[in-house]
């Protein structure tokens, strides 16, 4: 037959019809192989091989799909990769598309937790020598979790129990999904910058691996190693570790255990207080006891028998000291004492109940749960939330008057 009259494909015709063919056939499948030649471009897609012991194909997984993937990728691993088969008809080289991979025989966030523990590692983030001592009488403290739920009322009702002059900082964030990392991350950098804050506790309840991911996140167990104030990391239940628990300055089994941690008992520092006040009185009337004791005894001997009138005298003298210095040790526990007892006065005073009964009120956006400090900032909120010392109110602002505290807002229901 002439070659004018027979039919003929060109290569680019070729390629295109069994790309067809292939795709057609090959819609979704699922392939087992051992990761090679691994490359992660510049334009965020993964190129690989996956191989096994007589074969091998071409994979590549798009910047899309690849941003899903929580664990590393590199040679030797072995994976589960779902995809579709096609053809790169530039090359006439069939290959894998993959739009998701899971390493074989484990979860995926199991493999990425383990990998990402044995990086951090070999960094030194879990280094002992990098553990800040935690505060022994801290009044400041702040908690990173999120605002409802069981974890921030264990960890805010001890706290308020034990040490009742704490001074305590919510700070609200979300504790799972793609926000919750960013979020923490935020919090320990503007807590950072907190005057006099002396304590953070971050954490949330129990859940899931899933759950909890946001605590295993690279760039939480950074920003933990990174800030300057002392960290408890409270996340889950006493089975439950994360690498926010490692990387932390202290790791506690629960919420509730973290705020145990966190500060003393009052009974139990005023109990110590009076238990260092007796030893010194007893120590002082043991002290002048061995003196006026050793001072008879020379008193005895007969060098100083000649010179027993300027004795005498220094007898008196001892007496007169000795009166002093119980006085004086006595005065200085009851000095130490009155001072302690007006810092709790103090400090109790500061107490946001008591503040909110001489008439104040704290106005707070009922959305978000943030603190409304200005006029503006209410007409922006819109629904906000008004709490007096004996309950709260839900209110809409309409509008505002400047300078004067009246403004017109709808009536008020009973919160």
């Amino acid at each position: 037959m002439p070659h004018d009259e027979q039919r003929y494909y060109t290569v680019t015709e070729l390629n295109a019809e069994i790309r067809e063919i292939i795709e057609g056939e090959y819609p979704d499948v699922v392939v087992l192989g051992e990761i090679s030649n691994f490359k992660r471009h510049s334009s965020g897609h993964l190129y690989f091989t996956l191989k096994d012991a007589d074969a091998q194909l071409r994979t590549v997984c798009f910047r899309g799909d690849a941003s899903r993937i929580k664990f590393d990728l590199e040679d030797g691993l072995q994976v589960l990769a779902s995809g579709r088969l096609t053809l790169y008809e530039p090359y006439g080289q069939y290959q894998l598309v993959a739009y998701a991979l899971e390493p074989a025989g484990m979860g995926e966030l199991e493999l990425a937790f383990r990998q990402l523990c044995e990086r951090l590692e070999e960094e030194g983030l879990f280094d002992a020598e990098h553990k800040q001592p935690l505060p022994e009488f801290p009044f400041r403290i702040a908690v990173v979790t999120s605002p409802t739920g069981a974890a921030v009322r264990d960890i805010i009702t001890t706290l308020q129990r034990r040490w009742p002059p704490v001074d305590i900082l919510l700070y609200p964030v979300a504790v799972q999904g793609e926000a919750a990392a960013p979020q923490i991350v935020r919090a320990l950098e503007m807590l950072a910058a907190v005057d006099d804050l002396d304590l953070i506790i971050m954490g949330r309840g129990g859940g899931s691996l899933e759950d909890l991911w946001a605590f295993n996140e690279e760039i939480v167990a950074r920003a933990i190693f990174d800030c300057p104030v002392p960290i408890i990391s409270a996340v889950g239940h006493e089975t439950d570790f994360s690498i926010s628990d490692f990387v932390a300055d202290m790791r506690a089994a629960t919420p509730t255990m973290a705020a145990e941690i966190a500060v003393p008992e009052l009974d139990a520092v005023l109990t110590a207080l009076d238990e260092r006040e007796n030893r010194l009185v007893r120590y002082a009337d043991t002290l002048i006891s061995l003196r006026r004791s050793r001072l008879d005894q020379l008193l005895g001997s007969y060098a100083l028998g000649r010179v027993r009138g300027q004795v005498e005298q220094w007898m008196q003298r001892l007496d007169f000291l000795a009166d002093g210095l119980h006085r004086a040790a006595v005065d200085g526990v009851r000095e130490r004492g009155n001072r302690f007892s007006n810092l709790m006065t103090r400090l109790e005073g500061l107490d946001a109940k008591k503040i909110l009964s001489r008439g104040y009120a704290i106005c707070t956006d009922a959305r978000s749960g943030g603190l409304i400090r200005s006029a503006a900032a209410a007409v922006d909120a819109g629904d906000v939330h008004v709490t007096f010392s004996d309950g709260g109110v839900d209110a809409e602002v309409k509008t505002t008057t400047p300078g004067q505290p009246k403004r017109k807002r709808r009536a008020a229901k009973p919160g």
